[in-house]
């Protein structure tokens, strides 16, 4: 039988502080192919994982499945999936129900527009009252009205060539041939965005691209590499083989622009950590110490860190209950190692004051997805603050206030939605 905080924490509103939602008319596009693979969302590289180094040659899709998914069900990724089919159709993800599980799937969507699908899923079945949306060149009616947006141009970060500096110059409608005329266009950039859809965030995902540690650089050590990126002075064999550590004083001087109009805004910034998706990802650079200096460089400008930092968790709570600029996010964390993501969030109430926590974000592709993310989160959470009620550290009240305040409460503070 569910403890009283249990089934207050699982109907309890979420609020999703990360998403990578198609927009309305990229879903309706993708209809036809929306079938069991779309349900895996993360598990895809559990399976590459399963498969190890030296995977078999597979005729067809269903029979890699039907080989790897009965070791990768166990996994954090994987029982994300099994909640989704279970809740939604009734079903066990197995390889014997996948034609049972698409047609399941694709009768849900018949009939219904991108708008009720999303509903459906994400406010009813996940219980999700905001969204927060990653980047993108979105239109304010792309998405349902509970969805807000981030900023984020992370090629701005790492680069190597002109690219970036190119779609800088396209999104703003700017020539760029100068330091200061590329930060004016990156600060135009931001405030086009501003303008045209409900922006609650500045997004940074560089950790795909680098480390997270930022230099200082000077202005004319970034201007230098800024000519650097547009071949001045540099032959065109040399201009093939930059690296992004010969122009990094640029990028580190883009992020410095970016972090100094947060906080001329007061413009939250979310920012990447910890683990990275897919496999082979360079796990050193990513953790979230490596930005300390930022935190304390930047002390007025509030940063949500995401996914725990994990594998480094507990080193994030510490970082959370020194600095107060500093907000500790589980978001994707729950998938990646529900048991770890319990000791995080235990050891951070611990430490950090409750009303810093952010403790859900289900960083999925698809709205059905979302279903299974928020039911792994809403357990978790329900164990951690069960164990604080059952060890005398909570009453139950405390339990339930902690709970409201993790799951919806703090990010509707957070981002200016109470």
């Amino acid at each position: 039988m569910a403890s009283s905080i249990a089934e207050f924490v699982m109907h309890h509103p979420l609020f999703c502080h990360h998403n990578h939602h198609r927009s309305f008319a990229e879903f309706d596009k993708g209809r036809p192919e929306y079938d069991f693979r779309s349900l895996l969302g993360y598990a895809e590289a559990d399976l590459v994982t399963a498969a190890g180094a030296r995977p078999p040659s597979w005729t067809h899709e269903t029979e890699r499945m039907a080989a790897h998914w009965p070791s990768i069900r166990t996994t954090g990724y994987g029982r994300a999936v099994m909640l989704a089919c279970s809740e939604l159709f009734r079903l066990d993800y197995a390889p014997e129900n996948f034609t049972a599980i698409t047609e399941a799937l694709q009768a849900s969507l018949a009939g219904k527009s991108a708008a009720e699908v999303y509903d459906d899923h994400v406010r009813e079945k996940a219980g999700t009252r905001w969204v927060l949306q990653d980047g993108g060149a979105f239109s304010h009616d792309s998405f349902p009205a509970y969805y807000r947006f981030t900023w984020r141009m992370d090629e701005l970060f790492a680069m190597t060539d002109r690219g970036p500096i190119q779609q800088l110059e396209a999104a703003t409608e700017t020539d760029i041939g100068t330091l200061d005329q590329l930060v004016e266009a990156l600060n135009a950039g931001i405030t086009r965005t501003r303008q045209s859809i409900p922006v609650a965030a500045l997004k940074i995902g560089m950790a795909y691209e680098r480390e997270l540690a930022v230099g200082q650089p000077s202005r004319r050590e970034a201007a230098s590499a800024f000519d650097l990126v547009c071949g001045r002075g540099a032959s065109s064999a040399r201009r093939r083989t930059i690296r992004e550590k010969q122009t990094r004083p640029l990028s580190d001087y883009l992020l410095h622009s970016l972090f100094q109009r947060a906080d001329e805004e007061d413009l939250p910034v979310q920012i990447h950590t910890g683990y990275l998706a897919g496999n082979w990802g360079a796990l050193m650079q990513t953790r979230a110490s490596l930005l300390i200096p930022v935190f304390e460089r930047y002390r007025r400008v509030r940063f949500d860190i995401f996914h725990g930092s994990w594998p480094w968790t507990s080193e994030l709570g510490a970082i959370a209950k020194s600095y107060p600029n500093v907000y500790p996010d589980l978001c994707w964390a729950w998938a990646m190692n529900p048991e770890a993501s319990e000791r995080a969030l235990s050891e951070w109430l611990d430490a950090v004051p409750h009303t810093k926590i952010f403790a859900y974000g289900a960083d999925t592709n698809f709205p059905w997805c979302d279903v299974g993310y928020a039911a792994q989160a809403r357990l978790g959470i329900a164990h951690v603050l069960e164990r604080k009620v059952q060890a005398g550290h909570y009453s139950s009240a405390t339990a339930e206030e902690v709970a409201e305040a993790i799951m919806l409460r703090n990010g509707e503070v957070f981002f200016g939605l109470a």
